[in-house]
């Protein structure tokens, strides 16, 4: 799979590059060796929240089902184990 990837050389310039997984090119500008540069992590979060996108469902999912085993639990024993 091809990607884009910014490159550095030791000059300073500072490219990108679509390439599959080598982790050095030519620099453009100075015909120097350009090794890749770390990316930052891409994260996706819920803008109200802070949290990741799903959590939220997944915490009223869970509750649902607790309160549900509570309400069977109540029904059927008298209490709530």
């Amino acid at each position: 799979m091809i990607r884009v990837f910014d490159f550095r050389c030791s000059n300073g310039h500072t490219s990108e590059h679509f390439v599959q997984n080598e982790t050095a090119v030519q620099c453009p500008q100075c015909d120097q060796l350009a090794l890749r540069m770390p990316a930052a992590p891409r994260s996706k979060l819920e803008p109200f929240t802070g949290a990741f996108p799903g959590a939220a469902d997944k915490w009223v999912r869970d509750r649902e089902s607790k309160m549900a085993q509570e309400r069977h639990n109540m029904e059927e024993h008298g209490t709530y184990k």
